[in-house]
């Protein structure tokens, strides 16, 4: 099954601030350091007047960082063989990044594939979408992605 990932970051190669997948079947799965902790960085001026006001304008479960990949893998291990799609490279890569916990320990996952597509998730007419927020960021690009895949008649 499909998964579409969005990651907010604080600023180019900054570190990680939300992540959300967005399944195909509808399953989603929102991450966030805790909000508080978030306030109290560093925070790039965009992030700060563009991310930062949206965080929770979706369902998220705040957690340490460090629990992300947990995370990841208990909504992953249903599935055989995921495949996880980004619009965006920094977005694998925090992936990945979470799914290593510890000094030479790194969470049990699923065998999975990723791939990076070329689909603007905005301008979207999906109802509700906030862009920069990573759970509807993820879901519109889902939403993109499927209207691609659609056979066109005519």
């Amino acid at each position: 099954m499909k998964y579409y990932i969005d990651c907010e970051f604080n600023g180019f190669g900054g570190e990680l601030l939300t992540m959300a997948l967005a399944g195909e079947d509808g399953r989603d799965l929102s991450l966030s350091r805790p909000i508080e902790e978030i306030k109290n960085l560093d925070l790039d001026p965009w992030v700060r007047k563009n991310v930062l006001p949206k965080i929770d304008l979706a369902p998220i479960e705040e957690m340490p960082k460090r629990m992300f990949g947990y995370a990841l893998a208990k909504f992953l291990r249903p599935d055989l063989r995921p495949i996880i799609i980004a619009d965006w490279p920094e977005d694998l890569k925090h992936f990945c990044d979470s799914l290593s916990v510890a000094p030479g320990e790194v969470v049990t996952m699923p065998e999975f594939r990723m791939e990076i597509t070329h689909t603007l998730a905005y301008p979207t007419n999906l109802e509700g979408a906030v862009q920069h927020n990573a759970l509807w960021d993820a879901r519109a690009l889902r939403h993109a992605s499927q209207a691609e895949s659609i056979p066109r008649t005519g």
